[in-house]
């Protein structure tokens, strides 16, 4: 074995060894600490039980299935697969560890496909593994990103034998980040019509023109969702100082802790380092142009892309956040650094060790953090199975509240109809309300919980449980009114109708009725026009006042 193959062989193996230390911390807590988490694990044992209606009969009452083919579909459908075999908060497990592990090899894949020599900058991907959008939930959005690479990647790889095989495979790759989400499948298919275009070349133009049929298939289900309207634009409120700052200091990168600024800020520097070193290198080569080129084009076209882009577009929001990461992970492909056995093999021990060490530090977060959901669950244990509840916060934590859908958690284990599940109240999830579903009214009850008005809503809402409620708050007084108070734990507080209250129905008579005029239907919710993300901090993205759109 030379000493080049062993050498490939020792960074693959190290590689791997960091991206499964990657996947530990979720694996030492007993709930992910992920904003929408919860949410997404909840409509997918909806999902799994659809039809069960002896242990979950209002399941069938208030939940239909919704087949067509929009994005979105991976994370539920996946779980809800997963879920005949394991546990729901398994199954949740199983698929974020499959998405670091298809991000980062993902990773690993593009870079050695396009720079062979400088497999070893795949490194670099790490800290980019665990990003806000991944923290909020958007498992989704995640798998999406996650096999971004793998397409783009495997299209260079193979862009010279388009034969019978490449296409099969090009296409299953690509719809698989379809029905993930949109916006990675994309600005994939976009990338790979750049990068067609870049190495056309003359002697080859026939072949080459081979990718057209190919990839023409992947136009037909974009098309159908586009003209499905599930969402208009929604202004960019972001003014360029707060554009550029989130973006020069990667704060894309701040999860679980204000201090995680400090590295997106390490990480910009030192990309911003590669970038001058990989230009310097450019000016001395001959030809100053080559293909591998054509990576530095996409990312200085996605950075354009983020500037004008709005906050959001077709039913998802923070769109500015999510765009944000894909110049940085461009860019990595296109680094060249050029540097003999013995600086490379330092190059990597440095990566490789901060790597670890964040690995580290993340565990801590999850741990501390994931304790926090346990305490806001342990309230809820004598939480009445089969009934309709709407959790209210009085305290919410920054950068990302992990607590937000926390609920999800309980209301699968009692069969619980969850008044905050906004994926059933748009049309592009797998789960949604049915049509007859009569809602209670929460306007503004997101930025004012004591703005909920309890009469009105007894007909729907059978418990309310608040989350650090201030002692001797007014509000507490008006719920003892209609509900009775059955558990107080680390500050969450459980109280459940009193079924001789006028005007209380039972959850089991079913939502089937005419609508009341004026009564929130499918789509938006009033009170979330105005999102549950927690403070800005320094332009971060997630601030009450911005849209929704969790995918």
């Amino acid at each position: 074995m030379t000493g080049s193959l062993l050498e490939d062989r020792n960074l693959r193996r190290l590689f791997f060894a960091l991206a499964v230390l990657y996947v530990l911390p979720f694996w030492t807590i007993r709930y992910l600490p992920t904003v929408d988490g919860g949410c997404h694990t909840y409509n997918a044992w909806i999902l799994r039980q659809h039809g069960n209606t002896e242990q979950y009969p209002l399941f069938n009452q208030y939940y239909e299935v919704n087949a067509k083919p929009y994005p979105n579909w991976i994370s539920q459908g996946t779980m809800a697969l997963l879920m005949y075999a394991v546990p729901p908060r398994v199954a949740e497990k199983l698929l974020v560890s499959g998405y670091m592990l298809l991000f980062l090899s993902g990773m690993w894949y593009l870079v050695g496909a396009v720079r062979p020599g400088e497999r070893w900058l795949a490194f670099l991907a790490f800290p980019f593994a665990w990003n806000q959008l991944f923290q909020y939930g958007f498992y989704n959005f995640s798998m999406s990103l996650a096999f971004f690479p793998w397409g783009l990647g495997y299209w260079w790889r193979h862009r010279e034998t388009p034969g019978l095989g490449f296409a099969v495979k090009m296409n299953l790759l690509l719809w698989l980040c379809y029905f993930s989400h949109i916006l990675s499948f994309s600005l994939a298919l976009a990338a790979i019509g750049i990068l067609w275009l870049v190495t056309l070349r003359r002697e080859s133009w026939r072949r080459h023109l081979l990718h057209v049929p190919i990839l023409l298939p992947q136009v037909v289900l974009p098309l159908w969702f586009f003209a499905q309207k599930t969402g208009g634009e929604i202004p960019a409120r972001w003014g360029f100082q707060r554009i550029l700052r989130y973006f020069a200091e990667l704060q894309v990168l701040v999860t679980l802790s204000e201090a995680q600024r400090w590295i997106g800020i390490g990480v910009a520097v030192l990309f911003l380092g590669l970038l001058l070193w990989t230009l310097a290198r450019k000016v001395r080569s001959r030809p100053l142009l080559q293909e591998e080129d054509a990576f530095l084009l996409l990312a200085v076209l996605a950075v354009l892309l983020y500037d004008v882009s709005p906050q959001g577009l077709a039913g998802g929001a923070l769109l500015k956040p999510r765009l944000s990461l894909y110049p940085w992970l461009l860019l990595i492909p296109w680094f060249s650094l050029g540097l003999g056995r013995t600086a490379r093999r330092a190059g990597t021990a440095v990566l490789a060790l901060g790597a670890l060490v964040y690995a580290g530090y993340m565990t801590h977060l999850y741990r501390v953090r994931g304790a926090e959901v346990e305490e806001y669950l342990a309230a809820l244990e004598p939480v009445q199975p089969n009934t309709r509840i709407l959790p209210l916060f009085f305290e919410r934590k920054g950068p990302t509240d992990a607590l937000s859908h926390a609920m999800g958690y309980k209301a699968l284990e009692k069969g619980l109809i969850d008044w905050d599940n906004y994926e059933a109240k748009v049309s592009f999830f797998p789960t949604r309300f049915r049509d007859t579903v009569v809602f209670p009214d929460l306007t503004n009850v997101i930025l004012d919980p004591p703005a909920l008005r309890l009469k009105p809503n007894l007909g729907q809402i059978d418990a309310v449980y608040t989350w650090k409620m201030p002692p001797g708050h007014s509000f507490r007084k008006r719920l003892k009114r209609r509900y009775n108070r059955v558990s107080a734990k680390f500050g969450g507080e459980l109280f459940e109708i009193r079924r001789d209250a006028p005007g209380v129905e039972s959850p089991h008579a079913g939502p089937h009725r005419k609508r009341r005029a004026g009564a929130p239907g499918r789509g938006p919710r009033p009170d979330r026009a105005r999102p549950h993300r927690p403070g800005r901090g320094r332009g971060g993205p997630g601030a009450p006042g911005g849209p929704v759109g969790g995918m």
